[in-house]
């Protein structure tokens, strides 16, 4: 009767969660190279980079590789970050109260809904905690015509907490590219102070 009860609470929840998600809207890979490149009115391709290079390390970035023919620059940022899941901490709080309800109709007799409650009660904890969050970014930097184009992607991994607080697994629980106009804008204005300091040095 439990699993009866548990399993349509869940169903109820995936179908509300997905009759009531928002769809965002899909960019064509015109617009995404659009919010991800910018350029810049010099050729000296050397400056930009390390111009780039330490506006990454200003960031938190750590540079992981650096091919100078292709103009290639991958970097890696790691941060413990607020990634609940509402959508989880519902279904695991429903759960928690259902295996109280059984352990109180067996007058604390029943050794699964204990089980049960202890297993939601990590699961809650693990969901609260702060989440390892990896930043990858993938920068290429070429020359164009008298300028100089550089086009920054960013992919954040969130990581799944294994026991909430010390075990990280190492498969990302979701995986993110950003899109958004306004973290790359900020990333090439800090380029562009970061030039213009290496042109008065």
């Amino acid at each position: 009767m439990k699993k009866v009860i548990i399993g349509l609470i869940c169903t109820f929840l995936l179908l509300t969660n997905s009759a009531y998600a928002k769809k965002k809207p899909v960019k064509s890979m015109f617009e995404v190279r659009e919010v991800q490149t910018h350029y810049y009115d010099t050729t000296d391709t050397y400056k930009v980079t390390k111009a780039v290079i330490n506006t990454l390390q200003d960031n938190g970035f750590v540079v992981q590789n650096i091919e100078d023919e292709l103009g290639f620059i991958r970097a890696k940022k790691e941060d413990r970050l607020k990634r609940t899941n509402k959508a989880r901490i519902t279904l695991y709080s429903t759960d928690f109260a259902v295996n109280t309800a059984c352990l109180a109709i067996s007058f604390g007799m029943n050794p699964f809904a204990i089980l049960g409650m202890a297993q939601d009660t990590v699961r809650i904890s693990n969901e609260v905690a702060p989440h390892t969050v990896i930043f990858d970014s993938n920068i290429n930097i070429e020359t164009v015509g008298k300028r100089t184009k550089v086009r920054l992607s960013i992919i954040e991994k969130e990581l799944e907490n294994a026991d909430g607080y010390t075990t990280v697994k190492a498969s990302p629980r979701k995986v993110v590219r950003h899109y958004h106009p306004e973290i790359y804008q900020e990333f090439f204005n800090q380029v562009d102070k970061n030039l213009f300091l290496e042109n008065t040095l």
